[in-house]
């Protein structure tokens, strides 16, 4: 049962109504799937504090495909949830490690990435684990990380998997699992969403039937209509470039993103500055700053939001409205060749879903599904434009 003492520390007033059965969820697969902005996520962090502030001695650990991801991910969401309780003077929250302890009960969360199997193999004691994105995973990865969770322990072992159902033949839809647990969500489920999101969400079914179903529904699907291969994905980038340039969508409740492209011999380099929402014009500004990009820099935006390129402007960057045709932007992209790295979480994932909308009669159209596609935007914006201007300078002195 849990304690009062545990409740009067976590209200539980605060988790939405349909996770609180699975406070006290004990199988061994808990799948928390279903449709973007349900709260799946949200829900697995507090399962995680409760455990953390009423069990002695466990040892939970996070997984990703990658693991420079988890910072901003899991970590991050339990950072905030522990400060937003009022609860960080139960935790020691080690930065540089991507470890919290509870200094009380000496149960902690450490972190590993599918990436490093080295480090997955030499980790022990794990009594329970959380793998958010668990999409991203192939069913070998999965394997190995359940050989984590064994031994004996004084409290149940589980593995809680976070995802979106984007593929009906992945392994999560197929396989059976014995002793497992499986709850679909979607935004209804959700008593924090805003309304703009959920509108967002309900005007996909305009947009996408596929699209619809996953983000909105939260059944499972395919994806199609793929618009970009995945970028190739480099660890090492060139020393110097021939020439850097930013591209910029503006956002607030949606993520801005802020992406810096390095170009060298024809070939894009892809940064991601920036993919965060709540940000304002102003924080976008003191954060450039900070990032020493220069009033010589090209920076490409979003030509829809003509005050806030202004307002950059007056503030000493080189702001320039993009180019906002996407199909002529997205069919030139598809002849760059491009790079990205596993420190781009957004724009890895944005990538594997940037999809050409389909009508209900099953016609692929010219036009992306307007979901999730910051990044994509903020790339398209920046190469596209940069290399139009270019070609159009070179043809004025012809």
């Amino acid at each position: 049962m849990i304690r009062k003492d545990i409740i009067i520390q976590f209200n539980l007033s605060t988790i939405n109504k349909i996770y609180l059965p699975l406070i006290e969820n004990k199988s061994r697969y808990l799948h928390i799937y279903g449709g973007a902005g349900s709260g799946k996520s949200v829900f697995a962090a507090q399962k995680l504090i409760i455990r953390l502030m009423m069990e002695q001695g466990n040892r939970f650990l996070l997984i990703r495909k990658v693991a420079k991801t988890i910072r901003n991910s899991q970590f991050s969401l339990l950072k905030s949830l522990i400060y937003n309780s009022g609860l960080q003077n139960y935790f020691s929250i080690k930065e540089s490690e991507l470890r919290i302890i509870n200094e009380h009960t000496r149960s902690e969360v450490i972190s590993a990435g599918v990436d490093d199997p080295e480090k997955l193999k030499s980790i022990f004691g794990i009594t329970s684990i959380w793998i958010e994105e668990a999409t991203e995973l192939e069913y070998n990865d999965f394997l190995q990380i359940d050989l984590r969770l064994r031994g004996r322990t004084r409290y149940y072992k589980q593995i809680i998997l976070t995802y979106n159902p984007v593929n009906s033949y992945h392994w999560l839809n197929t396989t059976e699992q014995k002793n497992s647990t499986k709850l679909r969500t979607t935004y209804r489920d959700n008593k924090y969403i805003d309304d703009e999101y959920k509108n967002v969400l309900l005007n996909l079914k305009n947009q996408d039937e596929n699209f619809y179903n996953i983000y909105t529904l939260g059944e499972w699907g395919t994806l199609k209509n793929i618009i970009y291969k995945p970028f190739e994905i480099r660890e090492e980038y060139p020393l110097s470039y021939d020439e850097i340039i930013y591209g910029l969508d503006f956002g607030y409740n949606n993520k801005t993103a802020l992406i810096k492209i390095g170009i060298k011999e024809k070939e894009y380099y892809l940064e991601e500055l920036l993919y965060k929402e709540h940000l304002t014009n102003g924080d976008i500004i003191c954060l450039m700053k900070k990032m020493g990009i220069s009033g010589n820099d090209y920076i490409y935006c979003d030509a829809s939001e003509p005050e806030r390129i202004e307002e950059l402007r007056r503030n000493g960057f080189n702001s320039i409205p993009a180019d906002k045709n996407v199909k002529a932007g997205i069919d030139f992209l598809k002849r760059c060749k491009i790079f990205s790295n596993s420190k781009n979480e957004g724009i890895n994932k944005e990538v594997l879903h940037y999809s050409y909308k389909q009508d209900k009669n099953g016609n692929i159209l010219d036009e992306p599904v307007k979901f999730n596609d910051h990044c994509m935007d903020a790339i398209r914006y920046a190469i596209y434009t940069h290399n139009k201007s270019r070609m159009q300078v070179n043809i004025r002195y012809l």
